[in-house]
């Protein structure tokens, strides 16, 4: 974030030590400390969340692919579903032609009427 050295902390020190008087920089220090503890925590939780909400888009992103995917495959299942329901619709209707035809064919051996066996 900031580029801060050792030389830039050790001016800052001997400037607050200046400053503040070495009795209340140990105090001070503390302090400082503690609110840029809770700083960091702080902006620790953000990048967290920030994290959390894009793998939550990334995931929403990916779950609108797989029922789009699912939703294709739901329409080539039903597609095909009626395919075969059609075929063999039409091939039942192909084998009862065959039975009635097999049905009403007559037999060699049994006379006819107007045949002159009878």
């Amino acid at each position: 974030m900031f580029d801060i050295g050792f030389w830039e902390l050790s001016l800052i020190g001997i400037v607050a030590l200046l400053v503040i008087g070495p009795e209340r920089l140990p105090a001070v220090a503390r302090t400082v400390g503690k609110y840029v503890g809770k700083a960091n925590h702080f902006i620790s939780n953000i990048k967290e969340d920030i994290n959390k909400e894009l793998k939550d888009e990334d995931l929403k992103h990916i779950l609108a692919e797989q029922q789009k995917l699912a939703e294709e495959y739901k329409n080539a299942a039903s597609a095909m579903n009626s395919t075969v329901s059609s075929e063999t619709e039409s091939l039942r209707e192909s084998v009862q032609m065959d039975g009635l035809l097999e049905i009403q064919e007559p037999d060699e051996n049994k006379p006819t009427k107007g045949s002159p066996d009878t």
